[in-house]
């Protein structure tokens, strides 16, 4: 029942706040669905069990609250402080983060409510007090199952209780072999999504006429109609005869430049993925000997972020020194395994014709630069003087020389220009036509000239790539005046580490505060944050095994398991202390809490495990973004359980040993459990 309640609330937070069903907002509600039913299981079942004792429903649904229903809301008010803290994120990590920090802290906390309320009031209902006589086919299979496990883990305890240094030493060889295992997994910034999307941007050699680009339109464009089976639809552009038009701000431009976008098949009605179909365009591209650079990218990355690129930034005023380092960048990357789309940001040098006008005799005839300049435009690129239409379509009619009149400098030199006064001149009595090579494009960085040398990691994690090429950027001479950077999107990765490194600090500190508070003391959660460890213990074997990076959504689950894990830590603890009140010993204590919360921490860790299941494996389209976050936490939760239920007792012997809570101490004053047989005064007056 508490799906439903904590389901409504997230609805009227979306409602309220304008919020839409998207995939952050789906992607926000299933993690919380893994969580909100933790908080009814502790309850419920601590319900169950006093009934199975011989309690009466209404005085089990009284009594086993008052047990639990303190942790209960510590737990929750520790997810609360690990998920708050991601409504405060800004930019584009708050965009995916601050709906799953809202959504989840609103349903696990409607859902703490609805579990100490109304589950309790449902069990004194619906319940049914137990029947020694009669036997249900539970209590002959599955019960006896049950108990025989509470009984393996109780001589499991006992035994860790014999051999903790054998245990506390296991644990520590355990945490240093898993976390050795990170120098194997490769960081990225944002997971690539398979979109079902590819572009593609070809350049052949410069100069090249249209009619000529376009026949190697026609030879790519064949090649993957008849070799890539996946494309079901494919647009070409090639070409631009003027690259200072509005389409040049969108797609790079030229006579010699191809733009081509394919669209595949649903990955589900295909084999091979949009990358190994990138490669096989590659290779293909690599055999074209018209073709001088070219670059494939496979979509857009996680939620629009872009492709994940490396960039080696270089600083420097001169030209040619900056040209010629990042031609040599360039080789040197191109031997890296993994590198594709290796670019160059500057355009090369390229042959225009310059008008130099003489002012003074334009002025004599009564012309100007502006009036000469466009009458040159007109006759060689052309002027629009009408449209014709035909089947209904439209064309523009442009009127221009012959290619044979302007196809040449001693032809431009020969164009009559009319004057005011009615008379015509040449073009090379009023000016000269030069040939120059016009200056590259520059781009600017902090107010300093900068040239990028960009590559994309295929295969190959964006940490790991550069790495790599900070490694071969060693062996470059660089020239006295120049500095190189490396940025792009693993600059973008670092700063974000840096930040989910910092928030990972606040979490830990406020989950630790809560816990300090319940337990009035400094040395309890300790003891439950030891889980923590072991949760990045399974996942770094959970994200070796899978072949996964360390991604910012990985990162992310990272600090939701600070949470996650140390609920069952919570309820075992608090169950321990309880027991210690009731004056049993220290060692029959840790027995006793930990046989009775065996089954809600086993119950409560599949949810969560299970919950994020069909997140990990990244069922469907796009959800490959997500399934980081789903492998870094069933990973961090099989671990921790296993720490919770065996680390957590051994270490809590070793720090409660001189407590307070010893029989020969302080006892504090605990409910009496009645039977069903007393009645409300009796228990009122107990």
């Amino acid at each position: 029942l508490t799906i439903p309640i904590s389901l409504l609330a997230a609805g009227i937070y979306l409602f309220a706040t304008g919020g839409t069903l998207n995939i952050i907002s789906l992607s926000s509600l299933s993690i919380a669905i893994g969580l909100v039913v933790d908080d009814a299981i502790v309850v419920i079942e601590n319900i169950s069990k006093h009934i199975q004792r011989g309690s009466s429903p209404r005085e089990a649904a009284i009594y086993a609250t008052n047990e639990v229903w303190l942790s209960v809301l510590v737990t929750t008010l520790v997810l609360v402080a690990v998920f708050l803290p991601l409504t405060m994120i800004n930019g584009m990590m708050g965009v995916l983060f601050q709906q799953l920090g809202w959504i989840v802290s609103i349903t696990v906390t409607v859902s703490m409510l609805a579990a100490i309320t109304i589950t309790p009031m449902l069990s004194a209902y619906l319940l049914k007090a137990r029947n020694e006589e009669k036997q249900s086919w539970w209590d002959d299979h599955i019960g006896v199952w049950l108990g025989k496990l509470d009984n393996w883990y109780g001589r499991v305890i006992r035994w860790a209780l014999g051999h903790k240094k054998t245990v506390i030493g296991s644990a520590v060889v355990i945490f240093i072999l898993s976390m050795s295992l990170f120098k194997f997994i490769g960081t990225d910034f944002m997971p690539s999504t398979d979109q079902s999307h590819l572009t593609a941007s070809i350049e052949v050699q410069r100069g090249t006429r249209v009619e000529e680009t376009m026949k190697t339109t026609e030879q790519i464009e064949t090649y993957i109609r008849q070799h890539c089976p996946e494309v079901t639809l494919s647009s070409s552009s090639t070409g631009s005869n003027d690259e200072s038009s509005i389409a040049a701000l969108f797609t790079t431009s030229g006579t010699n430049m191809i733009n081509l976008n394919l669209r595949l098949k649903d990955v589900k009605d295909r084999k091979r993925s949009d990358v190994m179909i990138a490669e096989q365009i590659r290779s293909y591209l690599k055999t074209i000997p018209e073709v001088v650079n070219y670059t494939v990218t496979t979509g857009s990355t996680g939620m629009g972020a872009g492709t994940n690129t490396v960039d080696v930034e270089i600083y420097g005023y001169d030209f040619n020194q900056t040209n010629a380092l990042a031609q040599q960048i360039k080789t040197k990357c191109k031997t890296l395994p993994g590198a594709r789309d290796i670019t160059i940001s500057r355009k090369d040098d390229k042959a225009e014709l310059q008008v130099v006008l003489d002012k003074e005799k334009l002025a004599l005839l009564g012309l100007n630069s502006a009036t000469v300049s466009n009458y040159i435009r007109n006759r060689t690129y052309g002027s629009t003087v009408g449209y014709l239409k035909e089947d209904g379509d439209e064309y523009d009619i442009v009127v221009r020389l012959k290619e044979e009149n302007r196809n040449s400098i001693s032809d431009l030199e020969e164009l009559t220009i009319p004057t005011p006064a009615g008379a015509k001149v040449k073009l090379k009595e009023v000016g000269a036509v030069k040939e120059f090579w016009s200056p590259p494009n520059i781009e600017r960085k902090r107010r300093e000239r900068i040239v990028t040398v960009s590559i994309t990691p295929v295969g190959v994690p964006l940490g790991t790539m550069a790495n790599e090429i900070k490694t071969a950027l060693k062996q470059v001479d660089v020239p006295k005046g120049i500095m190189i950077n490396v940025g792009g999107t693993y600059e973008d990765q670092q700063e974000s580490f840096s930040s989910i490194g910092l928030l990972l600090l606040i979490v830990v500190m406020l989950v630790y505060v809560v816990m300090a508070s319940q337990f009035e003391s400094y040395a309890k959660p300790l003891i439950i944050m030891f889980a923590v460890p072991f949760a990045f213990c399974g996942v770094a074997i959970a994200l070796f095994l899978t072949g996964t990076s360390l991604s910012m959504i990985a990162a992310i689950g990272l600090i939701m398991l600070v949470g996650i894990v140390v609920k069952n830590g919570i309820v075992l603890v608090d169950f321990i202390n309880l027991t210690r009140d009731r004056g049993h010993e220290l060692y029959e204590a840790l027995e006793i809490a930990g046989r009775s919360r065996l089954r809600p921490v086993l119950m409560t860790s599949l949810t969560a495990i299970l919950g994020m299941l069909p997140m990990a494996l990244g069922i469907g389209e796009g959800a490959e973004i997500w399934a980081p976050m789903g492998v870094t936490i069933v990973g961090g939760m099989v671990f921790s359980t296993i720490a919770t239920l065996i680390l957590v007792p051994v270490l809590y012997s070793l720090v409660a040993r001189h407590g307070d809570r010893n029989k020969q101490e302080k006892v504090r004053k605990h409910f009496v459990f009645m039977s069903e047989n007393n009645d409300d005064q009796q228990i009122q007056n107990q």
